[in-house]
C-alpha cells in the first residue's frame, strides 16, 4: 500500500496545546495524555492491556542485553535507565485507517510539546516517550508515516529526534531517516528522545537532523568524536552542505 502524499508540516505556532490529564478526543483520534512507565513488577503499564505488554518490551527486550554481548549492545542502552529513573512515557494514539495524515501530525506535535517541556527537567538518565498505534499495521502505516515525516522538521528544531518502528516487511525503511526497525514490536510505534551528541553517526547519515546535532554538540563533537579521517571528512562535508561552520 503506497502512503498517502506527506502533508505539510505543522507550523511551529499553531501546534495544539500539549496533552493534558484523561483522555483528549481530536475528531476521530483519542489522544490521551502520557503516563511513566516503571522498572519494577508493579510499575504503572498505561491503563491498557497493550500499555502492559509496552512495559514489559521496552524493558526485557529494547533495554535487555542478553545474548548480545553486553550492557552496552542492548537494542537502546538508555532504556532501563530511563526506566529507572521514571523519565520512560507512554501513551495510545488511536487512529482510523481513513484519518487524515494532517490530524495524526498534529497530535504528534502536541506529543512533542508536551515531551519538549518535561524533558528539559535535569535527569542523569535519557528521557523518552513511546507513542504506541493500537490496531492492525496495515490500514495505520501510511497515514502514521505520511504524519511522522511531516513533523520531522519541527521535530529537529526543539532539538529532538523521532523514529516510527513497526513489524510490517513489506513497508520499506524511509532513506531520510535510516534508523532500523524492529520486527518484533507488539503494534507500530513512535519514538521521541533528546539529541545527544552520541547521535553523530546517525546526523551524519540523516540530513535533516545534520543542522540540529551541529547546533547542540559541535564543540563536543570537535573535540572527542571526529577521531578518524574518514569520520572528520564526512562531518566537513555535511558543514559544506549546510553551510555551516566545519
Amino acid at each position: 500500500m503506497s502512503p498517502e502524499p506527506d502533508p505539510e508540516p505543522p507550523a511551529e505556532e499553531s501546534s495544539p496545546p500539549a496533552p493534558g490529564p484523561g483522555p483528549e478526543r481530536r475528531g476521530e483520534l483519542i489522544r490521551p495524555a502520557p503516563v511513566v512507565f516503571g522498572d519494577g513488577d508493579d510499575a504503572g503499564d498505561g491503563g491498557t492491556e497493550l500499555g502492559a505488554v509496552f512495559r514489559t518490551y521496552l524493558r526485557d527486550y529494547i533495554g535487555d542485553s542478553i545474548g548480545r554481548a553486553g550492557p552496552s549492545n542492548a537494542i537502546c542502552p538508555f532504556v532501563r535507565g530511563a526506566l529507572r529513573a521514571g523519565v520512560m512515557h507512554y501513551a495510545e494514539l488511536r487512529v482510523a485507517g481513513h484519518t487524515a495524515p494532517r490530524a495524526v501530525a498534529r497530535a504528534l506535535v502536541g506529543y512533542l510539546a508536551w515531551f519538549d517541556r518535561s524533558s528539559q527537567r535535569e535527569s542523569a538518565e535519557h528521557p523518552g516517550l513511546v507513542v504506541a498505534f493500537p490496531g492492525p499495521p496495515g490500514p495505520l502505516l501510511p497515514v502514521v508515516a505520511a504524519a511522522h515525516r511531516a513533523v520531522l522538521p519541527a521535530v529537529y528544531a526543539r532539538g529532538c529526534t523521532a523514529a516510527l518502528f513497526h513489524e510490517d516487511p513489506a513497508q520499506p525503511d524511509d532513506p531520510r531517516h535510516p534508523e532500523p526497525r524492529y520486527f518484533t514490536a507488539p503494534a507500530p510505534f513512535y519514538v521521541l528522545r533528546r539529541i545527544i551528541p552520541a547521535d553523530l553517526q546517525l546526523s551524519l547519515r540523516v540530513r535533516q537532523m545534520f543542522p540540529a546535532y551541529h547546533r547542540l554538540h559541535a564543540a563536543e563533537a570537535r573535540r572527542t568524536r571526529l577521531r578518524t579521517a574518514e569520520a572528520a571528512e564526512r562531518w566537513n562535508q555535511a558543514c559544506r552542505e549546510h553551510g555551516l561552520t566545519p
